[in-house]
């Protein structure tokens, strides 16, 4: 699956080990999507 860009809301966020999170989102059209994002680094 390629890159698919929307506005959300990220209502959840949790870290899955040292760099990976899982995300639980709100799309414009109401739909709650839970991503999963590997490899993202930590901000400061």
């Amino acid at each position: 699956m390629g890159i698919v860009k929307t506005r959300a809301v990220i209502l959840r966020e949790s870290n899955m080990g040292d760099f990976d999170k899982m995300l639980t989102m709100l799309t414009t059209d109401f739909r709650q999507n839970i991503l999963c994002s590997k490899r993202c680094t930590k901000t400061k």
